[in-house]
């Protein structure tokens, strides 16, 4: 089996360096191959049945090429040599009738990055592949019965397990050869209570980048439980007082805000095409002296990667220090429309997609101030925590989250529980704003969406007290 697998590696990567080179004979500038073969799963649990259990196997390659100033892309299911030379004409052709229609001031060009061969295996101790399907089901199951069984008023329990895990390989005609095996996992938990003429809900998840070992250690239906106990806590939360209020957010909502109020809007492609409120701000002051903002993939976290989906090295990157605006989030190509330096930021969903300019691992940077010290002299405000989404403008530079969880806060101290906090303003003002963060420091695990394209990101920071922040509700 062994040897099978080896000559199997070595078979893809002469079929993927073939591909390569038949771009460039038939006119590619540049041209590059993502050659993946994953397996997946997924279980849904719902009120101590299994609603559905799906696990595959999934191989495929993309191909970009760059030809005539312009991008073109194609994918293929099958891995041979047919198939991909088909998806190396269909891309030609695309790159082609576009480059024949850009100004030149328009055409794409790459910055230069070094040529990387290399392999990184995060596969983990306990692999998701030694894992029966029987453990991933028994195991979703027993986290839905630990929700459940914690108080009758709880009517309503969903347990989500995805996974995924497998090979990448990334070959260009620069010479670069990056073969990657990894594995990540995900679950959440989501609990319904009824009660007090109300419905409230509740969600927590874990995940791990690498094996079913990192899951352990985040204590799963400890996780589980705090769910349901959250949903009961709820349901005896009041309406939100409404107007301007100093706020404390938590990490977690915190890292919500800074993806995707100020993360988005420091992705370069934006930037470029004017759809950003940080478009030409660079080294100007954003924020108060108290805010420093990185999007960091060397950090062991979800959002991770050593290389990039263009094969380039990814790295900590400062977008804001002091409140200053420092940098963005840059591929090969806005690296070079704005004269900077590539910072491995562009990513792809599956080989099916073409790499985008995408965030990674999203925080601001700890302070000084512990959560008792932000407390104080705050006579009315709002203690918000976690996120149910929200939406912003990146262009306007507008926002508006919605907790999950929330607290008045009066005369320094943690007071009624509140339910469906909204919180909204402006990016920029916001971001001034903020008068004191916190020593601590936590990242939460997620995905976000971009044109179509879901990828896993992580985002955080300590506590944060932020003064003139617009809260909607009603009067109390």
């Amino acid at each position: 089996m062994k040897v099978y697998l080896k000559v199997r590696v070595q078979a893809l990567e002469d079929l993927a360096e073939e591909i390569v080179w038949k771009a460039v004979d038939l006119g590619a500038d540049y041209a590059s191959i993502r050659i993946e073969r994953n397996h997946v799963g997924s279980v849904t649990v719902g009120n101590g049945e299994v609603e559905k259990s799906t696990f595959g196997y999934e191989e495929g390659a993309g191909v970009s090429v760059l030809a005539n100033g312009a991008w073109g892309f194609s994918s293929s299911s099958k891995l041979e040599i047919e198939s991909l030379t088909k998806a190396v004409s269909f891309a030609l052709k695309i790159a082609k009738n576009i480059g024949g229609k850009l100004g030149e001031k328009e055409k794409a060009e790459l910055a230069d990055v070094p040529t990387i061969r290399d392999k990184t295996v995060e596969l983990g101790k306990e692999k998701l592949k030694d894992m029966s399907i029987e453990e991933k089901i028994n195991f979703s199951l027993e986290a839905d019965r630990e929700m459940r069984g914690i108080d009758g008023r709880i009517k309503g329990t969903t347990v989500n397990y995805m996974e995924g895990y497998g090979e990448l390989l990334f070959m260009s005609n620069e010479g670069a050869k990056i073969v990657k095996q990894g594995s990540r996992c995900y679950i959440s938990f989501q609990a319904v209570a009824i009660g007090k003429g109300k419905i409230q809900s509740y969600r927590t998840r874990v995940a791990h980048k690498g094996g079913f070992e990192g899951i352990k250690s985040q204590d799963p239906f400890k996780k589980a439980v705090e769910s349901s106990k959250k949903a009961l806590n709820l349901l005896s939360g009041k309406n939100p007082p409404s107007g301007r209020f100093t706020v404390i957010m938590d990490p977690e909502l915190l890292g919500v805000f800074i993806h995707e109020a100020l993360g988005h809007a420091a992705e370069s492609d934006l930037v470029v095409s004017g759809e950003s409120i940080l478009a030409d701000k660079m080294e100007r002051k954003i924020g108060s002296d108290h805010v420093t903002v990185y999007d960091d993939s060397t950090v062991k976290w979800w959002g991770s990667e050593k290389y990039d989906d263009e094969g380039v090295p990814t790295r900590k990157r400062l977008i804001i220090k002091e409140g200053v605006l420092k940098g963005y989030l840059l591929n090969r190509e806005t690296a070079a429309k704005l004269n900077l330096e590539p910072n491995g930021s562009a990513r792809a969903m599956s080989y099916r997609h073409r790499p985008l300019v995408r965030m990674s691992n999203t925080y601001m940077d700890k302070g000084d101030y512990s959560f008792e010290e932000m407390l104080e002299g705050i006579k009315r405000g709002v203690y918000v925590k976690g996120s149910r989404g929200g939406q912003v403008d990146t262009a306007m530079g507008t926002f508006q989250f919605n907790a999950q969880e929330a607290y008045l806060i009066k005369d320094g101290a943690l007071d009624t529980p509140l339910i469906d906090v909204s919180l909204s303003g402006l990016t920029l003002e916001t971001l001034l704003n903020v008068e004191a963060v916190g020593k601590d420091l936590s990242l939460h695990v997620g995905f976000c969406g971009k044109s179509g394209q879901l990828v896993p990101v992580g985002d955080g920071g300590p506590h944060v007290r932020v003064k003139e922040v617009v809260i909607g509700g009603k009067q109390i």
